[in-house]
């Protein structure tokens, strides 16, 4: 990476969600707002055919606070819809029940910015996940508040520092299929036709960015249907090769950093999908990210939680 951009990068991190302008060439703005997720969170219904119904608001312990985020947690059998806010060490702020962890630290907190943690074994018991059923989900989600045309971009710059703190398969040995059961920590896009007059407008493909995967070291590419559930949306997922983007095996207790212009790749996934049938239109100027989730899916028994850090993605505008 040129020392050009580590300086932007560096600066970003220090002004999260600031416009910063480097010289008369190009502008970075944030694409998504609170990225310590310190205005808490609207909590999704566990039936993810509620869409976008609000179960209940994790104010973090300030009922002033505004939300930007939704917390989802599709097809648990433990919402953290009546669970209370607590206060820990160093500002900690968190949510517990049978299923999941949810924290959002302090600036001094070793636990900053926020853990998700996930509880396989609760949630399944015993018995394993069988093909067609849904899995339980753990993640954040937000609407980019501008879109911008793909084609008006210079770079989308993916800055993120995670540390996996455990994982851990409590899958029988004679019922564990790596077909159908894994844990997967994952950054996902929607990247929508935003043309009121294209013949694809409104449509929208997935792209995928694997941060780790309990089948692989390092995450590889995957490209397919959105399928396996009933509430699969049937659309095209694009998964980028995670070596790709210098994403390194997350190792239990120890910190990775990535940085990565997506850009590209998002091209790329776009001509894929028009390559193969889902899209009529590939004009990158009819295209934009439209929305972003970050989190853990388990189809697999997995007990599961990860830390992370100083998380920015920026739009760089010639």
């Amino acid at each position: 990476m040129s020392s050009i951009w580590r300086n932007l990068f560096v600066l970003l991190i220090l002004s999260a969600g600031s416009v910063v302008r480097c010289g008369h060439a190009a502008e970075a703005t944030a694409l998504f707002a609170d990225m310590q997720f310190r205005r808490g969170f609207l909590l999704s219904y566990p039936d993810s055919s509620r869409g976008r119904a609000v179960e209940a608001t994790l104010h973090l312990g300030d009922a002033n606070n505004v939300p930007v985020w939704r917390l989802c947690q599709w097809a648990t059998k433990y919402s953290l819809a009546a669970v209370g806010c607590v206060r820990g060490d160093a500002g900690d702020l968190s949510y517990e029940n049978e299923g999941k962890r949810v924290v959002v630290a302090g600036p001094g907190s070793q636990n900053r910015d926020m853990i998700l943690d996930i509880r396989g074994k609760t949630e399944y018991g015993m018995r394993a996940r069988k093909q067609g059923e849904s899995w339980p989900h753990l993640l954040v989600e937000q609407d980019a508040p501008v879109l911008y045309p793909l084609d008006e971009l210079d770079a989308i710059k993916l800055a993120i520092t995670l540390r996996l703190l455990h994982c851990v398969n409590h899958t029988s040995p004679e019922q564990y299929d790596p077909g159908l059961h894994a844990a997967q920590f994952q950054m996902f896009f929607i990247v929508k036709n935003i043309s009121p007059v294209s013949q694809d407008r409104g449509d929208f493909f997935w792209f995928g960015v694997p941060f780790f995967d309990s089948r692989h070291d390092v995450p590889p590419a995957y490209m397919a249907q959105d399928a396996g559930k009933g509430d699969a949306t049937g659309k095209f997922i694009y998964t980028v090769d995670a070596r790709l983007l210098g994403i390194h095996p997350l190792k239990e207790g120890a910190w990775i950093g990535v940085q990565a212009d997506l850009l590209p790749f998002i091209r790329s996934g776009l001509q894929e999908a028009m390559k193969r049938g889902y899209l009529k239109d590939a004009a990158c100027h009819n295209y934009a990210v439209a929305n972003m989730n970050l989190g853990w899916e388990i189809p697999g028994t997995f007990d599961a939680a990860i830390q992370v850090r100083d998380l920015n993605i920026l739009a760089v505008i010639p």
